[in-house]
């Protein structure tokens, strides 16, 4: 830190040049980054379910399904013709790759032995067609309940769709082509739907919450300050770091979902906690008669400790995010822990090299002046003596009852959770839940031999008994083709009675219709097929629970007669997402706590330090979690990322350990160490924590349900991180440090 603050002194003009040339350089990354909220940004592509996703949208040509419901009256010749233009309006959007809807359904008819397949709806309607029309649909097992409501006031358009899209330039290209044609109200849900809706909500949340967080991180600055640089400066700092950050995502080609939202806060938030503490050293010393040059060296020598442990923390407790199996949480983790790095550099060297530029304040204010705080801080100090032990028991009991409601955590990954209950994506899906029966897919993958009866057979059994389930609104799959086609040849429905006569029945339909068509539900050797389930949007615990149900079902039913039978869709991907976060979180918790308490104690040179420095963290990480527990929280995309950043937060109480260590050296006696620490660094800790909690905030005005409860959780975390470190830190102190042996640790730093 000594050489750091001389550099920075003795050549400022080469410190600001050389952070404008990279910020310029790592800057015009920005232009790169992308924006994917997709289900596959979640997981691993290595991942079992994800291949076999992959193959079957190569093998069956499939892709992502949104739903479309369209409100008005449907039975009507008006109704139809504008469903029709609608159909072929939207098919044109580009990403799009099928619709389905009543426009373009096909109806089967025998003539002379013969299977004739043409247009449900004539190019002509005429009034007089519409009621046989509806009698046919509302008999038929693939259209009924699923491509018009039982009531005729809803019409489907089902839509797949390119999962490599721009979901959000596809949503509203999709809405615009449906509004062209349709008058009613249009109501668009499916996964696609919802990751296009977060990536719309996400980039307009971006600006207003960065706003947002500066203002409220610059007033705290000026409350501590009294003046202008007191706020500049920092913010200086750490847009420094955002744009490092960000450019570098841009230049490694990473994509951006909705846990990015969170990264510029954190950045705003944590860097400007380190430019903070340097100034209020730099402050200090003036006030005490000392030149610029040397108030900068003895802030960045003696504060700089503090400060380098505490972004070494943060630093670690982000990258251990690193670890996760998550793609987008490890993306998180690597921007956000560069950024928080970035910021330790602005403050220790872009920061002096300002100040040895600019003139002395006309009005010196000490920030470590006494005021109602500092008087406050002082009096803690005092009531501390005789309670030590006490205050390391209250700690205990709160851990233990903590951990206790940590245990009723949920996990939460399901994309309809992001938003409010009165949000328009969440009306949507929960109309096109309650009137089609569902919003979400599963596909079910069977091998076998696709035109023998008894496998035939089984699969229409599964889909007639997951049909009984609750959440399950439709179940579609070969077998309800060929039972039509045998309806239509032998005037009831049933299955033929041989391998040859199902053969001879497919044969008949890709004769008289279109090979594609059959192509969605069938390979072209009948080697495997795919079911499509119809499911409500359901939370992860209830979705788990259904998926495990309908694979007990499939193992009963389809499986003796089948070869193998699988499970895949973008739900089964997101309830793997849940599996990996509970997997994930223990490891890049225990790994953050491990890393902080190991730069501790290597930096302040004690082993003892080191674990007592980590006890704050440990305490509110487990509140977090109690909390999450006893009010029914979810543990989910936002908020599995709260313990790595409470470390990353919550590690400014380094620099209670670190005046209570120089005090210590100067001579004093424990007691009076750790109130002169409580008084002179506890002003900078409560400073430091109105303004990290001030910044994260900021999220509140996020439209993402998730997204706020993570700030209120933060808001948690940062005041229960300044407590423990101004009662149960210096109880630990007290107890287990009451000596230290090496004077010269702040001089060597």
């Amino acid at each position: 830190m000594e050489a750091l603050s001389r550099f920075a002194t003795r050549h400022p003009w080469s410190v600001i040049l050389l952070f404008l040339a990279i910020t310029l350089a790592l800057g015009s990354g920005l232009s790169r980054l992308r924006f994917d909220n997709s289900p596959e940004s979640f997981v691993p592509p290595d991942l079992p379910a994800k291949r076999l996703l992959d193959e079957v949208r190569d093998t069956f040509g499939s892709a992502d399904m949104a739903i479309a419901a369209l409100k008005g009256e449907v039975w009507s010749v008006e109704g139809l013709e504008a469903l029709r233009a609608a159909t072929e309006a939207v098919a044109g959007v580009d990403g799009v790759l099928r619709v389905t809807s009543l426009a373009n359904a096909q109806r089967m008819e025998e003539a002379d032995g013969d299977l004739v397949i043409e247009d449900l709806l004539p190019e002509e309607l005429t009034p007089a067609e519409i009621p046989g029309i509806r009698d046919y649909v509302e008999h038929h097992p693939l259209y009924a309940g699923r491509l018009v409501s039982p009531d005729g006031r809803y019409a489907a358009v089902i839509l797949e769709v390119d999962p490599g899209q721009d979901m959000k330039r596809l949503n509203r290209e999709i809405l615009n082509a449906l509004k062209a044609h349709w008058k009613g109200p249009i109501y668009l849900s499916g996964t696609p739907a919802l990751s296009g809706y977060i990536l719309d909500t996400m980039q307009r949340d971006l600006p207003v919450q960065m706003a947002v967080a500066a203002l409220i991180i610059a007033l705290v600055l000026y409350l501590n300050f009294r003046s202008t640089r007191g706020v500049l400066l920092p913010l200086l700092t750490v847009t420094t770091a955002l744009v490092w950050s960000l450019g570098l995502g841009g230049w490694l080609g990473f994509k951006l979902g909705s846990i990015s939202s969170i990264l510029p806060v954190v950045v705003l938030a944590v860097g400007s906690s380190f430019t903070l503490h340097i100034l209020n050293r730099f402050y200090h010393e003036l006030a005490h008669g000392e030149d610029r040059p040397a108030a900068i060296r003895l802030a960045v020598r003696e504060t700089g400790l503090g400060v380098l442990v505490s972004a070494l923390a943060a630093g670690a407790g982000l990258a251990a995010l690193y670890t996760s199996s998550i793609p987008q949480i490890k993306f998180f983790g690597v921007l956000a822990a560069f950024g928080v790095l970035v910021a330790f550099l602005g403050a220790s060297l872009l920061a002096p090299a300002v100040l040895a530029l600019l003139r002395n304040p006309r009005r010196l204010l000490d920030p470590e002046r006494p005021d109602a705080i500092s008087r406050l801080m002082f009096a803690l100090g005092d009531w501390l003596k005789g309670r030590t032990r006490g205050i390391l028991v209250a700690a205990a009991v709160f851990l233990l009852l903590m951990v206790f409601f940590a245990t009723r955590i949920q996990v939460e990954t399901s994309f309809l959770a992001y938003f409010p209950k009165s949000s328009p994506p969440r009306v949507a899906t929960e109309l096109i839940d309650r009137v089609f029966g569902g919003s979400d897919t599963l596909t079910v993958v069977v091998e076998g031999n696709l035109k023998d009866p008894a496998l035939l057979r089984a699969i229409y059994r599964f889909e007639e008994e997951a049909k009984a389930q609750p959440a399950v609104g439709s179940a579609v799959s070969i077998a309800d083709v060929i039972r039509e086609i045998h309806k239509t040849l032998t005037g009831s429905y049933g299955f033929p009675d041989s391998e040859e006569a199902a053969a001879q029945e497919l044969l008949l339909y890709q004769m008289s219709g279109d090979p594609e068509e059959l192509a969605r539900f069938i390979t072209e050797d009948a080697s495997a097929a795919q079911i499509t389930v119809q499911v409500r949007s359901l939370p992860s615990s209830q979705m788990e629970a259904l998926v495990h149900r309908l694979k007990d079902l499939a193992e009963a039913t389809i499986a003796p007669h089948a070869d193998a039978v699988k499970f895949t869709g973008t739900t089964v991907l997101m309830l793997e997402v849940m599996r990996l976060i509970l997997h994930d979180q223990y490891v890049s918790l225990i790994l953050a706590l491990v890393l902080v308490a190991l730069f501790n104690a290597l930096l302040l040179v004690s082993g003892r330090v080191g674990a007592v420095s980590v006890l704050p963290l440990g305490l509110t990480i487990a509140g977090q979690f109690g909390l999450m527990g006893a009010f029914g929280i979810p543990l989910d995309t936002a908020t599995a990322l709260i313990a790595a950043i409470a470390i990353g937060v919550g590690d400014y109480s380094v620099h209670i350990i670190v005046r209570y260590l120089e005090e210590l050296r100067k001579g004093a006696v424990p007691e009076a160490a750790a109130r002169t620490s409580l008084y002179v660094s506890g002003r900078a800790v409560f400073f430091t924590a109105l303004a990290i909690g001030g910044g994260f905030m900021a999220l509140l005005f996020s439209g993402f349900a998730p997204i706020q409860t993570f700030a209120k959780l933060m808001g948690f975390t940062v005041g229960a991180t300044a407590l423990f470190a101004l009662t149960v830190l210096p109880a630990a102190l007290l107890t287990w440090v009451r000596r230290y042996r090496n004077k010269e640790v702040v001089e060597r730093a």
